[in-house]
């Protein structure tokens, strides 16, 4: 693994999550970011029993017919629901807006519990040196702007 490399994308995350809260607490009042550094979700309202986790990419939405994220994510979430733990586990995705780089747009995926939005793959981040392991391979399409969000 290049750590260089995955100090360098753990940091342009990071940079993403506080801003994105401020986003979040537009529809769903009191959600706060988890604490642990490594969490399976990053954000969470207790009174609403959600779970969100925030996906960044360098990318701009299209770019890419698909999405990946890690499959333990998908399990993580579809558990906590199937213990009662939470109502609703939704993804969120921020890109950087095609013609203008510096500028993100947030756009989510909730998890309905079905498998027809995507299929599992092996793949990693070989630009970091990652082993392959078990992703979620998201159509791009069935992302919706965090905005619509109900």
């Amino acid at each position: 693994m290049d750590k260089q490399q995955f100090n360098k994308d753990l940091k342009f995350g990071f940079a993403n999550e506080y801003p994105t809260l401020q986003k979040i607490n537009s529809k769903f009042i009191d959600t706060y970011k988890t604490k642990q550094q490594f969490n399976n979700f990053d954000y969470r309202n207790d009174k609403l029993k959600i779970d969100l986790e925030l996906k960044t990419r360098r990318i701009y939405k299209g770019q890419y017919n698909t999405i990946f994220f890690g499959k333990n994510k998908l399990l993580k979430g579809r558990k906590r629901k199937a213990e009662g733990k939470t109502d609703r586990i939704i993804y969120l995705f921020c890109f950087n807006k095609k013609k203008d780089k510096t500028k993100q747009v947030l756009y989510y995926w909730e998890d309905m519990g079905t498998d027809e939005d995507f299929k599992i793959t092996m793949c990693g981040n070989y630009a970091r040196g990652d082993k392959a392991k078990e992703l979620v391979d998201l159509d791009i399409n069935k992302l919706k702007l965090f905005r619509d969000i109900v």
